[in-house]
């Protein structure tokens, strides 16, 4: 994999041309902070002000960075601060995506079965945006109840068809190019597994339950003034429950209730697949209550390098044995922290995880469980323990 240059290319504003290059040693205390959800990203740095390149980073002028993978992501300027006791300039920056906001609108209207392909042109019409890599999917339909902006609209085409968004630039000869890209999933499964309270001493495991929920209940506006529940095929229950959740977040046995109106515009939709679209919110929103915040160096000592490469929505696994029952885990990189000057000040969090069964553990269950069912059986005890060892 490419490993970035830590050149910060600056970009005027009006023309679209690379008007500076700022090399790694000529900054520091750079900081870039991203977030999967809502496509956060945030770019600080300092450099001497006073210098050729200090004089192109004023607001509004664009800041290239190539992050890992190779994508470079452009952010626009939002503020500089100069101090006079070390005559520095610091320099904050946004994805320059942000913009989007105030490029455009769309008008209130009702589309009819479109790609994702479809939406992604009408929302970056009249825009310095093209459509970039687009992942196939079926037709959806959308109603747009009032005017949307275009960044809004890119956020309701990636909830409709369950994907993510990633913004990046191509520089082209001395110009730039901008992408939108909508894909699967950003990131890779690494493969890697580490275990809580005893590999890794820089990590905290944050929980947050404001917005944890036990049930869930769903609904769908029909034709006119029809709701459309899943009562009928639910018992003649309009929610649905988690066990795990209400194991580990109930108030005195009783229910923390959610609710769900799926981004949709089927009228006919049916309670079956209200139902499906109901549990894969709800794993979302027990997913969005526990995250990991990890530091760089602690994940290099767990897996024997200097510095273990983390990428945007990365996958490793974790044992974490702090909670009851405890969890076996696979966590995604969800948002960072990260600095081409001082590496060891990078730290990850981790999160939108799902449980994974531990096969070990599930074996000594069942082999638990047999040797209570045969009691005083020594003969057949002793033929079980040969077989498991055998195939240890």
């Amino acid at each position: 994999m490419r490993t970035p240059s830590g050149i910060l290319h600056v970009v005027d504003s009006q023309t679209d041309q690379i008007i500076g290059a700022i090399q790694s040693k000529d900054y520091w205390n750079d900081n870039r902070h991203w977030e999967i959800k809502n496509n956060v990203d945030k770019l600080d740095f300092t450099v001497f002000d006073g210098t050729k390149e200090a004089a192109a980073l004023t607001q509004q002028n664009l800041v290239l960075k190539e992050v890992r993978g190779g994508r470079i992501v452009p952010y626009t300027i939002t503020e500089t601060e100069k101090d006079s006791n070390n005559r520095s300039l610091t320099t904050y920056a946004s994805g320059e995506w942000i913009l989007l906001g105030k490029a455009n609108y769309i008008d209130p209207q009702k589309f009819e079965a479109k790609t994702v392909a479809e939406y992604v042109d009408i929302a970056l019409k009249g825009t310095k945006w093209k459509k970039g890599n687009i992942s196939y999917e079926s037709f959806r339909s959308m109603t747009v109840d009032e005017f949307i902006d275009p960044l809004s609209f890119l956020k309701k085409i990636a909830s409709l068809f369950e994907l993510e968004i990633q913004y990046r630039t191509e520089v082209v000869g001395n110009h730039i190019e901008r992408y939108v890209d909508m894909i699967k999933k950003r990131g890779q499964d690494t493969g890697k597994t580490i275990e809580l309270e005893k590999d890794l001493i820089g990590i905290k495991r944050i929980e947050n339950s404001q917005n944890i929920c036990t049930a869930l209940i769903g609904f769908v506006k029909g034709e006119g003034d029809n709701i459309i529940t899943i009562e009928k095929i639910n018992n003649g229950l309009p929610y649905i429950t988690n066990i795990d959740a209400f194991q580990r977040w109930n108030e005195k046995g009783k229910h923390k209730f959610g609710f769900y109106s799926p981004e949709t515009d089927n009228e006919n939709m049916s309670p079956e697949r209200l139902k499906t679209l109901m549990e894969i919110e709800m794993k979302k929103c027990v997913n969005a209550s526990v995250s990991y915040e990890v530091k760089a160096a602690s994940i290099g000592r767990v897996f024997g390098l200097a510095h273990e490469l983390i990428n945007e929505g990365d996958t490793i696994r974790i044992k974490d044995t702090g909670f009851t029952p405890k969890l076996y885990l696979e966590a995604r990189a969800i948002a960072g922290d990260e600095s081409f000057t001082d590496p060891t000040q990078d730290k990850y969090v981790f999160g939108d995880y799902r449980e994974i069964v531990d096969p070990n553990e599930e074996l000594r269950k069942i082999y638990n469980q047999i040797l209570g069912s045969l009691g005083s059986k020594q003969e057949m005890l002793d033929q079980l323990e040969k077989l498991v060892k055998e195939n240890g």
